[in-house]
């Protein structure tokens, strides 16, 4: 068994403490992560992790181990990033996650030209709209929207227009609000990405899809807030209709947030495809 996956997954159980979660993040299954563990346990001859049917603790070994097994871990990325800056040739696996409706409709479609310019290069591509930061399983990060203090390095890639509409239907039946007051008396399809915030008011639908709420508003439900990119074909096809246009919130930001200048070439070389294709 691959002795670094194995200290890998078990650092992450370690941390996370469930068996579930790891197997999912390293696509495993929650069987095959206790092989990992047991195969370490057998080439140490030692125990590193006392299970009980309500929890797992490291033992005393186990403290010890994943210690030393975090710093093996970091040189080794160190090494290997190293060694790309010396040959000049990016390779290794990337992790980029995005938020779901602007990664299918915008990055999806430059991960083939990227593979093509990096034949050694893998992308695993996160569609995510939760509120997440750098961490093991994520190098490269986008989002959407104003960013709270934070220690990571943001680059600002463009702006996400928002549009207020419906369909001809629906306004025909309940008339065009001219101000966003108006907007309590009919019915609002709101989206809620997970904070809590509603930029519509008293929402009879609410729901962290994007797609969910236009085609609510295609079927005549109501009155959507939404960014022009995902209504763009409808809006042209006359399917929905723009209303609001003097009361259209701000663009929102959309940054590439990543951890320090220094980093591996494998993801310079994805952040700065990344920069270049969305800036344009």
């Amino acid at each position: 068994m691959d002795q670094i996956k194995s200290m890998k997954v078990f650092v992450a159980v370690a941390e996370q403490r469930n068996f579930a979660k790891v197997a999912e993040q390293f696509n495993l299954s929650a069987t095959m992560v206790g092989k990992h563990i047991r195969s370490l346990e057998h080439h140490l001859g030692t125990s590193l992790i006392s299970r009980t049917t309500r929890r797992q603790t490291l033992t005393e070994a186990g403290r010890f181990y994943l210690g030393e097994c975090r710093q093996l871990l970091d040189k080794l990325q160190q090494v290997e990033a190293e060694l790309q800056q010396i040959t000049k040739h990016p390779r290794g696996l990337v992790r980029v996650n995005v938020p779901v409706n602007y990664g299918n409709l915008v990055i999806a479609p430059l991960m083939a030209e990227l593979m093509a310019s990096h034949p050694e290069i893998d992308i695993e591509l996160q569609l995510d709209n939760a509120r997440i930061t750098i961490n093991e399983q994520v190098d490269v990060l986008i989002r959407i929207g104003e960013l709270a203090e934070t220690a990571l390095v943001v680059r600002r890639i463009g702006d996400y227009p928002l549009c207020y509409c419906a369909s001809p239907v629906y306004l025909e039946k309940h008339g065009i609000p001219l101000t966003p007051k108006e907007l309590s008396k009919h019915h609002c399809l709101g989206f809620d990405g997970g904070s809590g915030q509603r930029l519509l008011p008293r929402p009879r639908l609410t729901t962290n899809s994007g797609n969910v709420l236009m085609q609510a508003a295609l079927d005549h439900a109501g009155v959507i807030l939404q960014p022009k990119l995902l209504l763009q074909e409808p809006l042209q096809q006359g399917r929905l209709v723009e209303i609001l246009t003097d009361f259209v919130p701000a663009p929102m930001p959309i940054n590439l947030l990543y951890q320090s200048r220094q980093q591996p070439l494998k993801n310079r070389a994805v952040i700065d495809f990344l920069i270049r294709r969305l800036r344009q």
